[in-house]
């Protein structure tokens, strides 16, 4: 289970260092966060080292749980609402607590809005989410390079 967590929070770290100008304090601030979240998430829904390698990989987890351990993760970030609706208003606050720089902001701001449009699609799960966090996970893995963010 430790290894697990662990694992699960060196991909969600991964997703913010591709941002130039972070210090070493908005770095430990972000990981504390995602930290949290993370233990959160992975007691509510279990989630194979599989998984979590192919997450890491930038590749689609496949096992039953991952779909809503990241509609879990999406919802704690304030990237996904409790209606499962991407939403970035709630992130974005979230941002300016950590990141001073207009620019950064706006390349935040315009990476989650790229994806916007997966709110448009349908899905079964309705407010669960799971199904929409799958398709938020790989539009945000397609378009980082594309904002100067490693996934």
């Amino acid at each position: 289970m430790f290894l697990k967590v662990l694992l699960t929070l060196g991909l969600l770290n991964i997703n913010f260092y591709g941002i130039h100008a972070m210090t070493a304090d908005q770095k430990a601030m972000i990981h504390a966060h995602f930290e949290k979240i993370g233990a959160e998430c992975i007691k509510e829904h279990q989630i194979s080292v599989d998984d979590i390698k192919n997450l890491r990989a930038k590749k689609l987890p496949t096992g039953e749980n991952a779909p809503c351990f990241l509609s879990c993760v999406l919802k704690k970030i304030g990237v996904m609402d409790d209606k499962g609706m991407l939403q970035k208003e709630s992130a974005m606050e979230l941002a300016k607590r950590v990141f001073n720089d207009d620019e950064e902001l706006k390349m935040l701001e315009d990476y989650l809005h790229s994806c916007s449009h997966i709110n448009g699609e349908s899905v079964s799960d309705g407010e669960k989410g799971c199904e929409r966090a799958i398709l938020a996970y790989k539009c945000m893995s397609d378009n980082a390079s594309q904002f100067g963010l490693e996934m």
